[in-house]
């Protein structure tokens, strides 16, 4: 990891340590060595504790002991079927409100990103549909004019995307994109219970491919008695 950019330390430590944890180079479980970070970093340890903490509060980083210090949260097939829960739960009902409360200008902006992704899908290149496709889920929560949907969508997103480390699946963008444009259809004609449906569909057909997928047991926790049906 290195410090780059124009942003305050703590703000851009938070992120380096977020992304290496996202990218599996922090893996689950690894220990968070504050003392090591500082001296490859070259930077105080005050801005590293902060970040730190705003990683244990977003579940990326666990703290059950403190003498012990931080360590990256581990990951178990239970768990990531709660995240999806949580995940199906908010984005439904923030598809629901913003079927109501969505503007012309959102509105626009959600079709903009559904374009690009189709756009890169279909010229072979998935390098930034990650990024767009939680651009596009993020967007419907803003969409609700509530600050709470928007940010428990957004934290939801992040454990996520902390799971697909484990997971070996192709993530079938083409059909993403499709039930993509069910949900838009529904909120451009404010159909709250359609956008409620197509959104809760789309998180369920995720799930269901993960758990398909390959899971890897070095990054996962499979010993689990929650069988997949």
């Amino acid at each position: 990891m290195a410090l780059a950019g124009f942003q305050t330390k703590a703000e851009l430590v938070y992120e380096q340590l977020r992304d290496a944890i996202l990218s599996g180079e922090l893996k689950p479980g690894e220990r968070v060595n504050i003392d090591a970070l500082s001296r490859q970093l070259g930077i105080s340890k005050i801005p590293l504790r902060e970040a730190v903490q705003r990683l244990t509060g977003q579940g990326l980083v666990v703290q059950p002991n403190p003498h012990a210090g931080a360590t990256v949260a581990p990951l178990s097939l239970r768990e990531m079927r709660g995240v999806y829960l949580a995940r199906g739960a908010l984005e439904g009902l923030a598809a629901r409100v913003a079927a109501t409360t969505v503007s012309d200008a959102e509105l626009a902006e959600l079709q903009e990103l559904h374009e690009q992704m189709r756009h890169q899908f279909e010229r072979g290149s998935d390098g930034e549909l990650s990024g767009l496709n939680r651009q596009f889920h993020t967007g419907i929560a803003t969409a609700t004019h509530y600050a709470t949907l928007r940010d428990l969508t957004g934290l939801t997103l992040l454990r996520v995307l902390h799971y697909r480390i484990g997971v070996r699946v192709d993530p079938a963008w083409g059909q993403v994109i499709s039930e993509h444009a069910a949900i838009l259809d529904a909120l451009r004609r404010h159909d709250a219970p359609a956008a409620e449906a197509a959104a809760r569909d789309h998180v369920e057909w995720q799930l269901g491919a993960e758990l398909r997928a390959t899971l890897d047991p070095s990054l996962i926790d499979l010993d689990d008695d929650w069988v997949a049906t």
